[in-house]
């Protein structure tokens, strides 16, 4: 008898899941047509909801309007958007009373390694770089209210602050400053959306190295969006198929950063502040992770 009623009530259960309407999650639209930085972002969370459908239900995603980080954290601070994550520097101190992180981080704790695009006028100049204080000389290029503008600076760097993402690409091949520096899970992808600029290089002589982990963060009032999330990426952890999604998007930007043949030049960066768990246990290694 206990068994029977066991069993009715999971089958009730899922009925309920089955029934429900499905759970609204809003992601950012790309900055543009050309970005290709998102494709692996959507495919993180939408990992996160499948594996959670059994206990949580059905959902569905539709995106926000363009918008660069600093709207995005006022939209998702007011609640703009149902369901809304992003990933944000939630203020400039590292807190928000109105927003919480997804407990995991995006790039598996692999974004702080970071290569640059190089002016054509000073591409010479970088080559021959052997220490920290003769790469402070040049000047640095990084989108309003990254987080990297404040480590870039704090560590002695000239830095730039852009507003369009794409115009980076176009000011640093035009020489309007030195160098524009991005993560290696991100660079092949943005090198092939920006091949039609004949002068946008890459260097291939050093890699900056900080901590910086990424988490997407919503409103306080999605908590159980955020604990969904959570849990199905802590599922995807366990099974791998976190892992394989990271290499399916990732081996091939980690081959062409190529970091083994670069000068490694590590920076200080503060921890993030607000988040009180162990995100470095879900790091990869990464000289087992690149390609050969």
């Amino acid at each position: 008898m206990m068994r029977c009623l066991l069993v009715a009530g999971l089958l009730f259960v899922a009925s309920l899941c089955a029934d429900a309407a499905p759970l609204v999650v809003t992601l950012r639209q790309p900055a543009s047509a050309n970005d290709p930085r998102d494709t692996y972002p959507r495919a993180f969370i939408r990992l996160a909801l499948e594996k959670t459908v059994a206990t949580h239900g059905p959902y569905t995603i539709q995106y926000s309007p363009r918008m660069n980080d600093q709207r995005a954290l006022a939209s998702a601070e007011a609640s703009l958007y149902p369901g809304f994550l992003t990933v944000v520097v939630p203020s400039a101190d590292g807190s928000s009373n109105d927003l919480i992180p997804v407990r995991f981080p995006l790039y598996l704790d692999m974004a702080g390694y970071r290569v640059c695009f190089v002016s054509p006028q000073a591409k010479a100049a970088v080559a021959k770089v052997r220490t920290l204080d003769e790469l402070r000389r040049f000047t640095v290029a990084q989108g309003v209210g990254w987080l990297d503008v404040h480590i870039l600076r704090a560590n002695g760097f000239q830095v730039e602050e852009v507003t369009s993402y794409e115009a980076m690409f176009k000011m640093v091949a035009q020489s309007r400053f030195d160098l524009f520096c991005r993560s290696v899970v991100e660079v092949r992808r943005e090198a092939e959306s920006n091949a039609d600029l004949p002068d946008l290089i890459l260097d291939k002589t050093f890699a900056l190295v900080y901590d910086l982990p990424q988490f997407f963060y919503t409103h306080r009032s999605n908590r159980s969006l955020a604990d969904r999330v959570t849990q199905g990426l802590e599922m995807a952890y366990a099974d791998g198929s976190l892992q394989a999604l990271f290499r399916t998007h990732m081996s091939e930007s980690l081959r062409f950063a190529d970091l083994s043949k670069r000068r490694l030049f590590r920076l200080n960066a503060p921890p993030p502040k607000g988040i009180d768990f162990d995100y470095r246990r879900y790091r990869l290694d990464l000289s087992r992770e690149i390609p050969k």
